[in-house]
């Protein structure tokens, strides 16, 4: 695993940019703020020092016991930058360009679902949807029926047709639904770019 695909798990990537932000971390402070419980957190912290992303290293004794162990970031590696908008708008620009159906831009999303869920199986959606959306720069929560989507960057990417990538991002959501075995499907939609907005209904599969 390389650098950059070990920082391609959100999780991680949580874990990544605590650690940017201050020096050291315990595992317990790294599962808080990657959003998961310990045991959730700790395969991932190895992964990340197989891969030379982080280190550990032991902290002052605090009375009895070992003394407790802190991670930090490699000497010399910093996490990439997150901000992609450039390289998203010309890829909205290519997208434009190349005058894709209605059919082809959903074909596209579903696959793309599927493939962030990555594992098959039964799966969790109120947890997976929002760690696949978060991949594609959109903050999603599940409540109830309904997935609300917030910091959309459709208006940002494609001030001209954000729709367009509003479309893209639905079909994604059903892609990680069918992958998922929830038995659900993307229902009704409303889309709101100018407050960079979404509501997207769930509903059961026929």
């Amino acid at each position: 695993m390389t650098r950059l695909d070990a920082v391609a798990d959100p999780i991680r990537l949580r874990i990544v940019r605590r650690l940017a932000e201050t020096p050291t971390a315990t595992l317990p402070e790294l599962a808080e703020a990657a959003g998961v419980h310990l045991n959730t957190v700790r395969p991932h912290v190895h992964a990340l020092e197989d891969a030379d992303v982080v280190t550990r290293e032991a902290q002052a004794p605090r009375g009895r016991g070992r003394p407790p162990v802190a991670y930090r970031l490699m000497d010399g590696w910093t996490p990439p930058t997150t901000d992609f908008l450039g390289l998203a708008e010309l890829l909205a620009a290519t997208l434009l360009r190349a005058s894709p159906s209605a059919e082809d831009v959903r074909a596209v999303g579903f696959e793309w679902g599927r493939w962030l869920l990555g594992r098959p199986g039964a799966h969790d959606v109120r947890e997976e949807l929002p760690l696949a959306l978060e991949q594609l720069g959109f903050h999603g929560r599940v409540s109830g029926d309904q997935l609300e989507l917030s910091a959309c960057p459709c208006s940002l990417v494609l001030p001209g047709r954000p729709e367009l990538l509003c479309e893209l991002a639905a079909a994604v959501v059903d892609g990680v639904l069918a992958g998922s075995g929830s038995g659900l499907k993307v229902g009704r939609r409303m889309h709101h770019p100018e407050l960079r907005r979404c509501s997207v209904g769930l509903e059961a599969v026929a």
